[in-house]
């Protein structure tokens, strides 16, 4: 800042106080010079009449001697007078007499004078007048106002330089030190503005007030300067964590298609050869999904419901699992989006379907347990009544298990229960249920068989292929038999459980007779025993 534009303040003042002081003593001139004339014109007018009181006798005698040569005389002797401009002289005789100055000037009015009779009866004779010259007037009033205008102008001017000097000394140059320090001062430093000297004023309350308002300042900015470091810090975090996390995290356009994503993101979802550049823009739900429309539904279950929503998805490469979690996001600015999150649960996925296959088979011989094939066998009753398909339940018993078992011992047995499930195992179809309910006790479900003779059939084969040895060590074989109850479902109404009673009936009652066979329940309730020869 330039010296001129600080003393800025001070010259407008003194300019205003000028031009104000110079109205002031203009309008003091001209209020003094109409006053001067006005006096001036009141005191021409006394001296006048002093003047007529003068000439009133002489000027009697020669109005009533109608003498002009004597009226001449007084006129003369009245306008040898600076204050008259014409005088007038008339009788009641005829006398009229007039003198005036040659100047040409605004006529005033005239002051008139009645004459009377000089011998004191009372006659009125003439009149005598005379008129008062203004240029004398307007000079007396010009000198005695200008003389005053002098004297107010130079008494204004004083005491406008003293305002000025007073006010320079203590209002603008305070002010001005004030300003430059206050301009000099960054923000946050600690320097402030001295205290004013002297009385306690308006300088030093300003004074006073700056400083406590660069004391907040100061305060604000500290906790501005801290507050911007802690945001900055956790903005940095935050960077951090979007880069480096484990899960991928992006940002999808209404469309569905890829805004911004962090470089997790490609190898969350097995993308790994590309790069984040390369995947944006590009389709989200085809990108790397073995079910895109699994996604897409994703998307618009988040549009609708306005809220996170949480999906399972499996991917094309490699067969992996990802959970998403995806939610919508509207502004004015950036219109429509979708945030989302997505990490890797192949372990997690492969753990659960571990879990659930223990649950659901037996640790042995890898057959399901009874419970899963139940609900199988249900699921499959059900479908099956909608096709007029019939299911054929068989319970399953070991014979001679337990003599094996007690003989050579538990790892024997167990060697038994594995070698006999994969036979039955080979002697049914894929599609058939097979399980173990629980020590030598099995399962098996038949699905769409044509005929009792088929269903005899496939018995007659398992009690075959279970009759043949079973090689526990080059020295060692053993043989078991099986004994099998079946029960064909008969209606709409029947239920698992009555079937699996029946069944249970039908192999008890092949154990009765001889074991190492099997029997069918039939249509009329009646049990068919029916034995394979050579395995008795």
């Amino acid at each position: 800042m330039s010296p001129g534009k600080k003393r800025y303040l001070y010259h407008k003042l003194a300019k205003s106080v000028f031009w104000v002081a110079l109205l002031f003593s203009a309008c003091t001139s001209l209020l003094l010079f109409i006053t001067e004339f006005r006096r001036s014109s009141e005191k021409t007018v006394v001296m006048i009449n002093q003047l007529l009181d003068t000439v009133e006798n002489t000027a009697a005698v020669a109005a009533y001697s109608n003498n002009r040569s004597i009226g001449e005389d007084v006129l003369a002797g009245l306008l040898r007078n600076d204050i008259i401009h014409e005088a007038k002289l008339e009788s009641t005789q005829g006398l009229a007499l007039t003198q005036a100055r040659g100047t040409d000037v605004p006529r005033q009015a005239e002051i008139s004078r009645t004459l009377y009779s000089p011998f004191g009866d009372g006659e009125v004779i003439g009149r005598l007048s005379a008129t008062p010259e203004a240029q004398y007037n307007l000079l007396e009033a010009r000198h005695s106002a200008m003389f005053s205008a002098l004297n107010s102008s130079a008494l204004i001017g004083l005491t406008a330089l003293i305002v000025l000097l007073m006010v320079r000394s203590l209002l603008s140059r305070p002010l001005m030190k004030v300003s430059d320090t206050l301009h000099a001062i960054k923000a946050g430093e600690q320097e402030r503005l001295e205290p004013m000297p002297g009385n306690y004023d308006e300088l030093s309350r300003l004074v006073e007030d700056i400083n406590g308002l660069l004391e907040t300042l100061q305060e604000k900015f500290k906790s501005e300067h801290a507050l911007r470091e802690e945001i900055e810090a956790i903005e940095q975090q935050l960077r951090n964590i979007f880069e480096t996390t484990s899960a991928g995290i992006f940002v999808l356009d209404e469309a569905g298609k890829l805004k911004t994503a962090n470089p997790t993101l490609s190898k969350v979802i097995a993308l790994e050869q590309l790069s984040t550049e390369a995947l944006l823009g590009r389709d989200f739900a085809d990108l790397a999904f073995a079910d895109p429309d699994r996604v897409r539904e994703l998307i618009r279950l988040a549009e609708e419901r306005k809220q996170t929503v949480a999906r399972d998805l499996r991917l094309k490469n490699l067969g992996n699992w990802v959970h998403c979690l995806l939610s919508l996001q509207s502004s004015v600015l950036t219109g429509k989006n979708f945030e989302g999150v997505v990490y890797d649960i192949t372990e997690r996925v492969a753990a659960e379907t571990s879990v659930r296959h223990e649950a659901d088979h037996d640790s042995l011989t890898g057959l399901l347990r009874r419970q899963a094939a139940d609900r199988k066998l249900i699921s499959l009753m059900r479908g099956q009544r909608d096709r007029d398909d019939t299911l054929v339940l068989c319970l399953l018993d070991l014979d001679r298990f337990k003599e094996i078992n007690d003989s050579h011992g538990h790892d024997a047995g167990d060697r038994v229960l594995i070698e006999v499930a994969e036979r039955f195992q080979s002697c049914v179809r894929a599609s058939d249920v097979v399980a173990r309910l629980g020590g030598d006790e099995f399962l098996i479900g038949l699905v769409n068989c044509a005929s009792l003779d088929h269903i005899r059939q496939i018995a007659g084969d398992i009690v075959t292929s279970i009759g043949r040895p079973i090689q526990l060590r080059p020295e060692l074989s053993v043989e078991v038999g099986v004994s099998i109850g079946i029960c064909v479902e008969q209606d709409s109404g029947q239920t698992l459980e009555a079937m699996y009673k029946a069944a249970d009936q039908a192999m008890y009652e092949v154990k009765r007779q001889g074991r190492n066979g099997f029997a069918i329940v039939l249509a009329d309730g009646t049990i068919a025993v029916e034995k394979i020869a050579g395995n008795e």
